[in-house]
């Protein structure tokens, strides 16, 4: 891709690849249906009264897993809502 310039000949910072409605819609329907999971997952970890929680494997990956689903919870609340439809003119 070839830089463009502005009539001063300032450069002009390359544009964003735009996502299409359709698939921006299915991947915050996505998005929600893990961070449910992920929610009730962390209410039943939570509550474990399990001695072995510590060194359970299943735990500890429902740990990790936890932290993952929180960064990218973080990244998609820094993403720009989709514009909002005007359907008056």
């Amino acid at each position: 891709m070839r830089p463009t310039f502005t009539p001063q000949g300032v450069p002009t910072p390359p544009q964003a690849p735009q996502i299409a409605p359709e698939i921006r819609d299915e991947l915050t329907n996505i998005m929600q249906e893990l961070l449910l999971k992920t929610h009730e997952l962390s209410f039943e970890y939570s509550t474990c009264d399990c001695e072995e929680i510590q060194t359970c494997p299943l735990a500890q990956k429902s740990k990790e897993l936890f932290k993952v689903v929180k960064r990218l919870n973080e990244m998609m609340r820094r993403m720009a809502p989709p514009a909002k439809t005007s359907y008056v003119s």
